[in-house]
């Protein structure tokens, strides 16, 4: 094929890809932005959920359960999130017909801080994240979006291939003096060309929530056996008190900067006690304690570090997918990339809009010379 025919079937497949999905990783990009600030504007809209810890001593999870079910009768229990000395504790309870709520208590004093303020936005931009708000058949439509970014990804750089390809301001230095079309092709091309790693590492791991054979594909790869469902928390032994296990675990675990804790019992009949301390990689890194909830003995202990590589890599794709896996300079790299994504779709809208108004102004002058032509003649 000449390279100036390849060069037009990759233009026009570049094309159709962005009319076909542009939009939807315009949306999904978005939102996924917006949920990478989540915590610090949850922080700064809640201030009453950072605790004084001074000279005060810790309730027990009983008693922080025992204030969640006063708070929001008729719900069970699920688990207790515990977030550091300074910070509130979470219960998360659940109900028939509704959706899983979570308390937000004082970890001192048991009283109940109210509900988190924007939580609720942050859940609505995770499910259009997700699936656009539309179930199963949105999530199809956001899993195919994404493998085009693949498409986008490839044809994109063939098509602005620089003559200098070795030099990098070729690459990644714009043109601020272009005008019109040109203008908006440097911004396209310049920019996307900035951040081709983040949306690459965001379309090779966002496809793990998408579709299963991508996801049992790399569980094989990893050497990782697919996820067992866990029982319904009403079918589990629920443990009768936590008081014993949150005492051995931290004696256990002083190091534990936050907790997670588990309510119901395995089969084993141990209660599992999830954990980070200050030197966690990231924030899907947890060590594990289970324990005996009678009392308090350690039946397993397993540390993260000491996982097998592929469980330790399947565990960090969602960190790579939010850049949490690189620290705080990842996490604003990976935000600020997402909330670009819309950038692509409306600029290359509107490099089509300018195509076809100068097409025709080409038409209409061509046109006018022919008729000018004739009446010369």
């Amino acid at each position: 094929m000449r390279p100036s025919l390849l060069k037009r079937v990759l233009f026009r497949l570049h094309w159709l890809a962005g009319i076909s999905a542009g939009l939807v990783l315009g949306a999904v990009g978005l939102t996924g932005g917006l949920l990478g600030l989540e915590q610090p504007v949850l922080a700064w809209l809640n201030p009453a959920l950072h605790v004084d810890a001074a000279g005060r001593a810790l309730q027990t999870p009983d008693r922080w359960i025992e204030a969640a079910r006063a708070a929001m009768p008729g719900y069970t229990v699920r688990s207790v999130s515990w977030e550091g000395p300074d910070h509130a504790v979470g219960v998360r309870l659940a109900r028939a017909g509704a959706r899983p709520t979570e308390v937000a208590l004082d970890p001192y004093s048991g009283a109940v801080l109210g509900a988190e303020r924007g939580k609720a936005f942050f859940a609505s931009a995770e499910r259009i994240h997700r699936n656009l708000a539309a179930g199963p058949v949105g999530k199809q439509i956001v899993g195919a979006s994404t493998a085009l970014m693949f498409v986008f990804i490839a044809t994109g750089i063939y098509l602005r291939w620089p003559r200098r390809a070795r030099s990098p301001s070729a690459w990644l230095r714009m043109n601020t003096a272009a005008k019109g079309r040109g203008f908006w092709w440097q911004l396209h091309a310049v920019v996307g060309t900035w951040l081709l790693v983040p949306y690459l590492l965001a379309a090779a791991t966002g496809l793990w929530w998408s579709y299963d054979f991508y996801r049992n594909a790399l569980n094989g790869l990893a050497g990782v056996p697919p996820p067992q469902r866990r029982a319904p928390a009403g079918d589990a032994p629920v443990a009768a008190s936590l008081d014993v296990a949150w005492a051995a675990f931290q004696r256990e675990a002083p190091e534990a900067t936050r907790a997670n804790i588990a309510t119901t019992t395995a089969a084993d009949g141990a209660l599992e006690i999830r954990y980070q301390t200050a030197a966690s990689p990231h924030d899907r890194a947890w060590d594990s304690l289970k324990l005996d909830p009678a009392d308090g003995s350690v039946r397993t202990r397993e540390a993260y570090a000491d996982q097998p590589r592929g469980r330790r890599f399947i565990a960090s794709l969602f960190p790579l997918h939010s850049g949490s896996w690189f620290g705080v300079p990842g996490r604003i790299v990976a935000a600020g990339a997402a909330l670009l994504m819309p950038l692509f779709a409306l600029s290359g809208l509107w490099m089509w809009v300018l195509r076809r108004r100068n097409a025709a102004l080409r038409r209409r002058a061509a046109s006018a010379q022919a008729s000018l032509e004739v009446r010369t003649a």
